[in-house]
């Protein structure tokens, strides 16, 4: 561990640090170690659009063909039935809540695809700013749902892992029900075929219930053990490796069965990989979005190449149905509900077994390598 000595550290340029940028009229604040760099859109539900492994100079996330501007000053053409987020989505890392997909009017939120706080602009305070650790507090107050969200992010010198706490706060005096997720888009350089997606052992992958593609391999409600699924052909397809974009093909599966938190996305060419751990308690689920250059139409056209891996509250991610099936977070008149996650970068060029409590990769039954070089 270096020793830092200067007597003033408000602006340097080492070791853990922060700084504020202004990104197509968006304000976005940088989190930065020596080994990691994360860009945060403060002003578009702290989006996270870049997360840079600086060695390799790699950012594993997925960056979309529509870009985002602030001012707004050019308004959509018509207003999509589903929501404004597809006119909004820059790829990258969003927050999903109070709804996770499917637009709702749950007690007349009328939020459309993928909830509302993406869309919103958070408060930050800097908790601490030194070089062995940078730790921000966001907030926001949702408009629609009678929600307060309090996220930490932290980072610490030497160390590939971003820590997250977070909270809920239902500040209404009614009860109030939702579901929680989070999308993190990954894409190239990092995306390839040659990636490894693992998983607990033992979980179950379920097809989504719709094609949204008009051109998934698999049948829809197909429930499988991971990773081997019937294509409609009958063939055994294994959805934990990536397809090559010739495939021009776009499916979604739901994981569930997790016994534990975790998942982990290896390139073994660059030996490199990312990876997320959390509490089971609070999402259970994950769901596997997959576009090998066939997520055709508005907005892609066939154009993109990413893969997410997004930890889900609920399933199905049809608010109105996870609410009938009881499957909703339910809070009480000022109740909160937290939890803590980590995103992890680590190196490796095969397959992972999970992650040990200071975030270092398992391999095997006995053997452990850092999350770092």
């Amino acid at each position: 561990m270096p020793v830092y000595d200067n007597f003033y550290h408000h602006n340097r340029n080492y070791g853990c640090r922060c700084h504020e940028v202004i990104y197509n009229g968006f304000r976005a604040l940088v989190l930065e170690n020596e080994l990691l760099r994360t860009t945060i859109l403060v002003d578009k539900g702290t989006d996270i659009i870049e997360l840079l492994y600086k060695p390799k100079d790699v950012d594993f996330m997925w960056r979309s063909p529509v870009e985002v501007e602030a001012s707004n000053k050019n308004p959509v053409t018509r207003a999509l039935e589903s929501g404004s987020f597809l006119d909004q989505y820059e790829g990258g890392w969003q927050e999903l809540l109070p709804s996770i997909s499917a637009p709702t009017n749950y007690k007349g939120t009328n939020l459309g695809f993928h909830g509302e706080v993406l869309f919103l602009p958070w408060q930050y305070q800097i908790l601490e700013d030194s070089p062995e650790k940078v730790s921000v507090r966001f907030s926001v107050r949702l408009r629609r749902a009678p929600l307060l969200v309090t996220k930490i992010m932290t980072i610490t010198s030497q160390s590939c892992h971003i820590l997250f706490e977070e909270t809920v706060k239902n500040e209404g005096d009614e009860n109030f029900s939702m579901m929680w997720g989070h999308h993190p888009a990954f894409g190239k350089p990092f995306l390839s075929e040659e990636c490894l997606i693992d998983l607990p052992a033992g979980a179950t992958g379920l097809t989504y219930q719709t094609d949204f593609s008009g051109n998934s391999p698999f049948e829809c409600n197909l429930e499988f053990v991971w990773p081997m699924a019937p294509d409609k052909q009958g063939k055994l397809v294994d959805p934990s490796r990536p397809m090559p974009p010739e495939r021009k093909t776009a499916f979604n599966v739901y994981i569930k069965d997790l016994r534990e938190g975790w998942y982990a996305v290896t390139n073994p060419t660059l030996e490199l990989g990312i990876g997320m751990k959390w509490e089971l308690r609070v999402f259970p689920y994950l769901l596997l979005w997959n576009v090998y250059r066939g997520f055709y139409n508005s907005p892609f056209f066939g154009r993109t190449y990413n893969l997410a891996l997004e930890p889900y509250s609920a399933i199905p991610d049809n608010f109105d149905q996870v609410v009938r099936l009881g499957r909703d977070i339910r809070l009480q008149p000022l109740e909160e509900y937290s939890t803590k996650f980590a995103a992890i970068v680590y190196r490796a060029n095969g397959r992972v077994k999970g992650f040990d409590e200071q975030y270092g990769i398992l391999r095997g039954s006995n053997e452990r390598t850092e999350g770092r070089p």
